[in-house]
């Protein structure tokens, strides 16, 4: 039995260990150059995905936003506002009453265009950030209104109130850029 473990240990001895880590050196190296490279790739992949930030005046650090859309046809906006502020003047009030909901549902027809999530204006609204846009919290105050002249009979708004909320629906398709 002596002779048996006499015989491992030969082997553990005799055997060649030198080129067994050199091989082993030379597999971990191209590894680690198969990985680096697979970061390279990744990283470079991954640059379009990263976000756009900025430093704000204290030194704070802030994802920059663009307050320009691109991804709206400008204009097919244009064209439909224009129709829009046209049948508005027709004959007000109620040609007022009809321009204000269809300047509502083309913003909101924007804002679907945009990707903004949501089943309804509102929610899509919500996703916005009244410190990023000037023009949002009297775009609210406008679809407030539309939907009491929607959802409420008998409730009609003058021509001046009517022409402010145009106003609005405007100013802030221009704040967007989809609109000129």
């Amino acid at each position: 039995m002596g002779s048996f473990f006499s015989g491992i240990g030969n082997f553990f001895v005799d055997f060649p260990w030198e080129g067994l880590f050199s091989a082993a050196r030379v597999v971990f190296i191209v590894l680690d150059i198969l990985l680096f490279l697979a970061l390279l790739l990744a990283f470079w992949k991954g640059w379009k995905f990263r976000p756009d930030l900025e430093m704000d005046f204290r030194g704070r650090i802030k994802e920059r936003k663009e307050k320009k859309i691109v991804s709206v046809d400008r204009a097919r906006v244009k064209s439909h506002w224009e129709k829009i502020e046209k049948d508005a003047v027709s004959a007000p009030p109620h040609s007022m009453k009809l321009g204000v909901i269809a300047a509502d549902n083309l913003v909101d027809s924007v804002l679907v265009t945009l990707g903004l999530p949501g089943e309804h204006m509102a929610d899509r609204l919500q996703g916005l950030n009244l410190e990023e846009l000037e023009t949002l919290e009297d775009l609210w105050r406008a679809h407030k209104i539309r939907n009491q002249l929607v959802h409420t009979p008998g409730f009609e708004i003058s021509e001046k109130e009517g022409k402010e909320m145009l106003d609005a629906y405007r100013s802030f398709m221009k704040e967007l850029g989809a609109l000129e």
